[in-house]
């Protein structure tokens, strides 16, 4: 029984880490922003999720920045599936 649960606990930490370790490429419209950031061309998704908190917070001036923030709104809506084709 305490051998069961100490890998079930080995287990249940080691999954946000195998989580992490997959890394997903940023939109091609991001690249300029992400060179000028110092960024990786692939982010994990608790940075995916920072840069995109960040990328609301940037001036919308900057055609870069419009670009990005275009191409990660599309990127998002590709990702949603419709109700009742699951």
């Amino acid at each position: 029984m305490t051998r069961a649960l100490a890998v079930i606990v080995l287990v249940l930490f080691a999954l946000p880490s195998l989580a992490e370790n997959e890394r997903m490429p940023i939109p091609h419209a991001c690249r300029h922003l992400a060179d000028r950031a110092g960024l990786p061309l692939t982010l994990t998704r608790s940075e995916a999720a920072r840069a995109v908190a960040y990328l609301r917070l940037m001036r919308s001036r900057d055609p870069a920045v419009q670009r990005c923030r275009r191409a990660v709104a599309e990127d998002e809506a590709s990702d949603r599936v419709p109700v009742g084709t699951q």
